[in-house]
């Protein structure tokens, strides 16, 4: 008889994480219908039955994977924002994690919200989450004491800006993305 403990699943494991890392990769290479059980397990050398250990399915999977956009992308987005500082200083912190491409991932990014397209139950939370991140802009902005509607409308086009560069998938070197902060920073920001 197997005891409960060895029955219960550990989502923090390293192996879990192991697992969604997996899936995070087959879905940024090829959309949520490359997400598969046997193509997963088999990227990972062991069976199905290891994913049915830490997942009752394929779904159970995909929350998850949204869960870890949510936890990392939307959390580390919000996160520099929650710091204290300036207006300049906090939004030169979003800049940063934009750029230096490290606790926010692009492709993750782009991978989301194709699958938005296709669920409604994705695409609401992205939306949910959207709606937040510029929320967090817009009152970096009321605090600074703009006026709400122009609050809104610089969080708004600082974040429609960078979710459209993520989109068109430009292909910029990150030195070439590097020389253009001044000038967007000025344009939509109002310093250099």
């Amino acid at each position: 008889m197997t005891s409960t403990k060895q029955l219960t699943r550990d989502r923090d494991t390293p192996v879990e994480k192991d697992w969604i890392a997996a899936a995070r990769e087959m879905l940024i290479e090829g959309g949520v219908a490359a997400v598969q059980i046997n193509p997963l397990a088999n990227r990972l050398g062991v069976t199905r039955g290891g994913f049915y250990w830490r997942f009752q399915n394929r779904q159970d999977l995909l929350d998850h994977l949204l869960l870890d956009w949510e936890s990392s992308n939307a959390r580390h987005f919000l996160d520099r924002l929650a710091e204290p500082g300036t207006m300049r200083e906090r939004i030169d912190r979003l800049i940063d994690l934009w750029l230096e491409e490290k606790q926010f991932d692009p492709r993750l990014e782009a991978a989301i919200r194709q699958w938005a397209r296709i669920e409604e139950p994705v695409r609401e939370r992205v939306r949910i989450v959207d709606l937040g991140r510029i929320r967090a802009i817009a009152d970096i902005y009321l605090e600074d004491g703009f006026m709400p509607d122009d609050a809104e409308a610089r969080a708004r086009i600082i974040y429609f800006h960078q979710i459209g560069y993520y989109t068109l998938d430009l292909c910029e070197t990150a030195e070439q993305r590097k020389a253009m902060r001044p000038h967007y920073t000025r344009v939509m920001c109002g310093y250099d």
